[in-house]
């Protein structure tokens, strides 16, 4: 049973969301592998407290399905290959599914020749990177993923939409301690949080949006035009955390949608791996294009001696004194654990808009209702 507290945000079972997830999948089409896939990646970015990438990106996914900007049951194809690295068409299917089985490939090739490269093209999206990072860390390797989509970031020092968030993982073993993880967008802000400062009323840390006349500024409500939309249309664009940060995007971009040939080159421009499906309800391009990457630390060195670097690394760091105003130096994905102990014992928390869009997508498709 689901449970709710006082500020509305219910507490959903894992088993329920799990069901809920499968159920719009098959619904799709989706056969046993897809649906399970599917869910566990909606499910890790739960379990990591990205929900914006989880139960909060349900009803948009549903959407580019129901739309055929992206569908189950696809081909994934190899366009070249070799022993390290190879170039896939996903065939338009899910994102999930395209590049979970791309970082098996990538897996594969590591261990093998130490580095696996693997881009995928004609695909869709992906939600969170660290779903795919954290794979090839689960295989006992080093994983990175790269990724790009609708276009929403405007390069720094312009104001028009040029850009995907182009989100970034890198996910690292480690002996006794967790792994480390860094997930983000390479823009300022990631759409999802950019939404919920708007519907929340927040300012952003920064001037991390600018507006449709050329205004940086932190006030996420004058670009967002629907704050009960995930992927809201935008009076703007989101920016990249300055110049750093545009180079970030940029890295991204040219390691995934350029160098997969989604975008950007000639045989884009004459394929269907480079179609741009746009998103007409909201009124912009998107390109999707995955980059996976895993590498196998003992190729480099025995294995032993390296996860016991990762640890004294991570032990050494947390160790150290704290500036003011913070309780402790703390690592990217420290905390995951008990995170997703306390999920599966309690529910995943969900807040009750999102709720309520779950509940609309599972009626239309006429799975069990919530």
């Amino acid at each position: 049973m689901e449970t709710q507290s006082l500020d509305g945000v219910v507490r959903v079972p894992v088993a329920r969301l799990s069901s809920l997830y499968r159920g719009v999948a098959r619904a799709h089409g989706a056969d046993a592998d897809e649906q399970a896939i599917f869910a566990d990646c909606l499910l890790r970015a739960d379990f990591r407290g990205h929900s914006t990438q989880g139960v909060g990106l349900l009803a948009y996914l549903d959407e580019l399905f129901e739309g055929g900007t992206m569908r189950f049951g696809g081909k994934l194809s190899i366009l070249r290959e070799s022993a390290s690295a190879a170039a896939l068409d996903g065939g338009g299917n899910s994102g999930h599914v395209n590049a979970t089985r791309a970082m098996r490939l990538a897996i594969a090739k590591a261990k093998e020749t130490g580095i696996g490269y693997v881009t995928v093209r004609n695909t869709g999206d992906c939600g969170m990177a660290a779903n795919y990072s954290v794979q090839a860390v689960e295989a006992g390797l080093v994983g990175i993923a790269m990724a790009t989509g609708p276009v929403l970031v405007a390069p720094w020092g312009g104001r028009e939409a040029q850009f995907c968030t182009n989100p970034i993982s890198l996910a690292v073993p480690a002996g006794a301690r967790e792994p480390i993880v860094i997930d983000m967008a390479t823009s300022a802000e990631s759409m999802g949080s950019t939404v919920l400062a708007a519907r929340d009323g927040r300012r952003l840390s920064g001037r991390h949006v600018v507006t449709a006349d050329g205004e940086y500024t932190d006030d996420a409500s004058r670009v967002i035009l629907d704050v009960l939309d995930r992927e809201s249309k935008m009076a703007g664009a989101l920016l990249p955390a300055g110049p750093k940060g545009f180079g970030m995007v940029l890295m991204v971009e040219i390691l995934s949608a350029l160098l997969s040939g989604e975008r950007w080159g000639p045989e884009a421009a004459d394929t269907a791996g480079g179609a741009d499906r746009a998103d007409k309800k909201r009124g912009r391009s998107a390109h999707y294009a995955h980059a996976l990457i895993a590498i196998a630390p003992d190729h480099f060195m025995p294995r032993a001696p390296f996860l016991a670097a990762v640890d004294r690394m991570i032990e050494t760091l947390t160790a150290s004194p704290p500036a003011k105003g913070f309780a402790a130096v703390r690592l990217p994905g420290q905390g995951t654990r008990a995170r997703e102990a306390d999920y599966r014992a309690n529910g995943v928390p969900v807040r009750p808009e999102a709720w309520a869009q779950v509940a609309r997508v599972v009626a239309a498709r006429g799975i069990a209702a919530p």
